[in-house]
């Protein structure tokens, strides 16, 4: 049912898309935090143990232990939160930001993770994704007797449901997994129908920057950014320029794309000095959504995590464009 929904908005997106974009009327940055959006948590399930998954390494494994995870990645400890086991972490790495967690210890350094660290947990599953490394610190873990479960990385809506399962049936409790995925793919498919339509369809660019370390990236096809820009009824316009994921960002590229809206993350908005400082930037300052300061902020832990709060987030995106879009 998901994927008809979506498959409808993305036909009038692509039909809309080419006309022309009006001017905006008073539009002005937005915020979108995540404490705002609570993670929703299923009616919990007595673990099944031992359980075995083939994972996203293709690997096989056995869990037999689920009563203390060490996760490794964001949308990871989303999933594991909203499985009613919120209690059972008791590690996690840099990049996993979430309130609730800022007490847990951390193991890693960005997406790095060090083996020692994670032993000193006594861990008795560690649930990570095909970005977890290095490889040597994974294989010291697997080598001391831990079972490690790498996740898929998910890039689209369609393949939410795939990774709440892998995670959810690796830690014993596949019907709360099946709870979570109903509980997710219908908050999505309500967020669909209510994004409406609109006579012009407005042009965002994904800008992922992290000024302290000199990144400046333009979001294209397959960055995770186009699909909810799509499904909150913009269009991607690195994406729609048929440019990769990721790609530098360029005077040249931004000038030429002329995005009426800017998407960041809030750690990279900070990272290059705000909202003054982001549309500063080379070329970025001569687009229409400098010009309307037009910028759409959305923490780091939320954009991205493609978890449970995504039919929440995308509803929020959708209301903020029709605030932009002269037709509100």
């Amino acid at each position: 049912m998901l994927r008809r929904v979506l498959a409808c908005s993305l036909v009038i997106l692509s039909i809309t898309a080419c006309s022309e974009s009006n001017e905006m009327s008073g539009a002005s940055s937005r915020f979108i935090l995540s404490a705002d959006y609570p993670l929703p948590v299923v009616e919990s399930e007595v673990p099944k143990l031992p359980s075995t998954v083939t994972d996203a390494s293709e690997t096989a494994v056995t869990v037999s232990d689920v009563s203390r995870i060490v996760v490794l990645n964001q949308a990871v400890a989303e999933i594991v939160i909203s499985l009613g086991m919120q209690a059972n972490i008791i590690g996690r790495d840099a990049t996993t930001t979430l309130e609730s967690l800022q007490s847990v210890e951390k193991v890693s350094n960005g997406h790095d993770v060090s083996a020692e660290s994670v032993l000193s947990l006594r861990p008795t599953v560690v649930i990570g994704d095909t970005r977890t490394g290095p490889p040597e610190a994974l294989e010291q873990l697997r080598g001391a007797g831990v079972p490690v479960v790498i996740a898929p990385e998910v890039w689209t809506l369609s393949a939410l449901p795939s990774r709440v399962m892998m995670i959810a049936t690796a830690l014993g409790v596949p019907n709360a997994g099946e709870r979570l995925v109903n509980l997710s793919e219908s908050a999505i498919e309500e967020a669909l129908k209510n994004v409406g339509a609109a006579s012009s369809v407005l042009r965002v660019a994904f800008l992922y920057v992290r000024g302290t370390a000199s990144v400046y990236l333009l979001g294209g096809e397959g960055s995770g950014a186009d699909e909810l820009i799509a499904a909150a009824g913009g269009v991607d316009v690195g994406a729609l320029n048929g440019l990769a994921a990721f790609t530098p960002l360029t005077a040249e590229a931004i000038v030429q794309a002329d995005p009426d809206v800017l998407l960041v993350m809030s750690r990279g908005l900070e990272s290059v000095g705000g909202i003054d400082g982001l549309l500063s930037l080379p070329g970025v300052s001569s687009t229409r959504a400098a010009a309307a300061r037009a910028v759409v902020v959305v923490d780091d832990d939320l954009l991205l995590s493609f978890g449970p709060r995504t039919g929440a987030l995308i509803e929020r995106l959708a209301e903020i464009l029709r605030t932009f879009s002269s037709d509100a």
